[in-house]
């Protein structure tokens, strides 16, 4: 189990380098940091009969991370 979950981390991160995400962007650290925790730390968030944990909840927590964030100015 480890070598699997390791081995999702290591090709999410190469994706990332490949698409030349900026990660010294605070905003980015930010997102990755913070899904991966939540992944790694075992996260469960319970909504009455409702549940997230895992990967749902990861993807549910980037994209909103992702929506709220400001995203930073690029000079012109």
């Amino acid at each position: 189990m480890m070598l699997v979950f390791g081995s999702i981390a290591a090709v999410g991160m190469s994706t990332l380098i490949r698409a030349k995400v900026d990660m010294g962007e605070a905003r980015n650290l930010c997102i990755v940091s913070v899904v991966m925790t939540f992944g790694i730390g075992g996260m469960l968030i319970n909504v009455g009969e409702f549940s997230l944990k895992g990967i749902s909840l990861c993807a549910i927590v980037a994209i909103i991370l992702n929506l709220v964030l400001p995203k930073e100015k690029k000079a012109d």
